[in-house]
């Protein structure tokens, strides 16, 4: 199976009934965000064998996975056993990547309680933890049983996370679908079409199902991300992988007209849209260009000092580009 069974819940109430379905006196451990489960207290009163956790992305790594594994042995899972995962992308990163090595793997379940995890970060089976060298340079592949999406989860979410979902969302409609990224640019944020994040996981689950292992199409995925990431290490996670993101794309488009000649509005649209969000269109690096280079060319793309760079032809037309790292270092001080 190359793609996770994704499932579809009104309410936290029939998402409970579900699991508690599933575990049917299996032996199970869950691991929950402790800021979802203050929340959301009705997730207390379940048979789900609760853990309360919190993981932040700087804590991403593998002391913090050594910690869940601890915690696997004491409830003494086995690879028969449910891991369920509460929470958002880095917590969906850092239990699929415990559970994934677990005596060679056990079941995962995730259970996203973000718009990015939603929409983005539950989908996949890329599972991974951060190193000195990097985001996600520790990793595996395994695609989770089943992924529970329950939009009630929304309606307890910052704004500010809200907005970063958007970005995931406005990406794969970048990538394949050009009504959905005019239906993000005049999203309501307060009210969230489920419609919306059911597009983008088909989007994103038709392309990891043609390219699991990530050799070709499925590198379409990591438009905007190639200099996201750069910026999210380079800040410290200082700034949210939404934000630093939603850079990354606005660079790659800039780039995208001059290489590519896409349309200039698409640029201008989805500058306007960041504006609207009031998140920051551009970024100055702290890092010393060597520093920067060091880190590009150990992306997971980068090959003999040539990084594999999504840019757009036009809205659904992505192309890849094999990019020198210093030209593509060099494009950062004008895109």
């Amino acid at each position: 199976m190359q793609k996770s069974n994704v499932r579809y819940f009104e309410n936290l109430k029939e998402l409970i009934t579900y699991c508690e379905k599933i575990i049917d006196n299996k032996n199970c451990l869950t691991f929950v965000d402790e800021n979802v489960l203050t929340k959301f207290p009705i997730l207390q009163n379940t048979t789900m064998n609760l853990k309360k956790i919190e993981i932040k992305e700087d804590e991403k790594n593998l002391n913090t996975v050594t910690k869940i594994w601890e915690d696997m042995f004491e409830q003494s899972i086995q690879r028969t056993s449910t891991i369920f995962s509460i929470g958002g992308g880095v917590m969906s990163d850092s239990i699929g990547f415990a559970a994934s090595t677990y005596k060679r793997g056990t079941s995962l379940i995730l259970i996203p309680t973000t718009l990015l995890s939603m929409v983005d970060a539950a989908h996949g089976g890329k599972n991974g933890i951060n190193t000195k060298h990097g985001k996600n340079q520790l990793g595996t592949f395994m695609i989770p049983e089943e992924v529970l999406i329950c939009p009630e989860f929304l309606n307890e979410l910052p704004e500010n996370q809200i907005k970063s979902g958007l970005i995931e969302l406005i990406k794969a409609g970048f990538l394949k679908n050009p009504e959905l990224v005019e239906e993000v640019y005049d999203i309501d944020i307060t009210k969230i079409n489920i419609e919306l994040i059911k597009s983008a996981i088909d989007i994103k689950n038709g392309i990891v199902e043609s390219d699991f292992k990530e050799t070709s199409e499925r590198m379409y995925l990591n438009f905007g991300h190639t200099i996201g990431h750069l910026i999210e290490i380079d800040s410290n996670h200082g700034i949210s992988h939404g934000e630093a993101v939603a850079i990354g794309i606005l660079k790659a488009l800039r780039i995208s007209e001059k290489k590519c000649n896409l349309d200039p509005l698409v640029v201008e649209s989805f500058q306007s849209f960041l504006k609207k969000l009031e998140f920051d269109i551009d970024y100055k690096f702290n890092s010393e260009l060597n520093q920067l280079r060091d880190l590009l060319s150990n992306d997971k793309k980068s090959s003999n000092n040539i990084v594999r760079y999504v840019l757009l032809r036009n809205i659904g037309d992505p192309i890849l580009i094999d990019y020198n790292l210093d030209e593509l270092l060099n494009e950062l001080n004008y895109a």
